[in-house]
């Protein structure tokens, strides 16, 4: 009897740790397709005619993902959204034929893009690295208040995002397995810190977050003061400050490849 009495707590205790194991897994985001006002799949994206896509959009603005999420529902939400406008039977008729591009052509087109990203990302971006970080207080989504200048001594990574901003959702979360686990025994800060949003707009995020696995105390700033110290424009943005409280290394959007940088650098300070 006893025997069998043990067995049954094992297994009930493996059902809530594997229960729990669950709810912690983080369900990561997926990309969204919507062509002319529909959901459509990747395989209905590939038998379209490129000459037949008249606007696509990478990124939307707030406003223009809550008139989606209007439409759609919540299945858009924290997903990336890519919309792509087609040409009307008239405008296709219209169209004339256009000279095939070469691919040195469209290597100069794409090294031009770059150098105009590059342009944008230099001058909205206030400091750099080996700067010194601009001191500042932050108020935490927990009530809590916090000074840059008082963390001297650990390794602080400040993150500027929005909730509407779809790359600052991708990677947010990649941080509990990449940022926030690996360095939660280390003197390592994660100040994750929302710009220009209201406090009950982040805290319905959050709650919004932390059920699909991602769950961290955000920082309030909701006049983008904080934000104004470091930049004019453009997020997501990251910048690593070391123990003695310089910009070290500094990031704008997301990319696996940033991130993979970004965890290197931390890991390096952190030996």
């Amino acid at each position: 009897m006893k025997f069998k009495i043990t067995v049954l707590l094992i297994l009930s205790f493996l059902t809530v740790f594997g229960t729990f194991a669950q709810q912690k897994k983080v369900i990561k985001p997926e990309t969204i397709y919507i062509v002319d006002n529909e959901i459509v799949s990747p395989d209905f994206l590939k038998k379209l005619n490129p000459n037949h896509i008249k606007e696509m959009k990478m990124s939307i603005s707030g406003e223009e993902k809550e008139a989606l999420l209007k439409k759609f529902g919540k299945t858009l939400e924290d997903n990336q959204i890519v919309v792509l406008v087609m040409k009307t039977e008239e405008e296709i008729k219209n169209t004339k034929a256009t000279k095939t591009i070469t691919p040195e052509e469209a290597a100069e087109m794409m090294r031009k893009n770059a150098e105009e990203r590059a342009k944008k990302i230099k001058e909205s971006t206030l400091v750099n690295r080996g700067d010194m970080a601009k001191d500042f207080t932050l108020e935490m989504l927990d009530g809590s208040k916090l000074k840059l200048s008082d963390l001297k001594g650990k390794v602080v990574l400040i993150n500027f995002w929005a909730t509407w901003c779809a790359p600052c959702m991708k990677e947010l979360y990649e941080f509990p397995e990449r940022i926030i686990e690996p360095f939660a025994d280390k003197d390592f800060v994660l100040l994750a810190i929302s710009r220009g949003e209201e406090p009950d707009v982040v805290r319905k995020k959050m709650d919004k977050l932390k059920s699909r696995g991602v769950e961290f105390n955000a920082g309030l700033d909701p006049k983008e003061e904080i934000f104004k110290l470091y930049a004019t424009n453009l997020i997501p943005r990251n910048f690593l400050v070391d123990q003695n409280g310089k910009v070290v290394y500094s990031s704008v959007g997301y990319s696996n490849e940033k991130l993979n940088e970004l965890v290197k650098k931390i890991e390096e300070l952190l030996k």
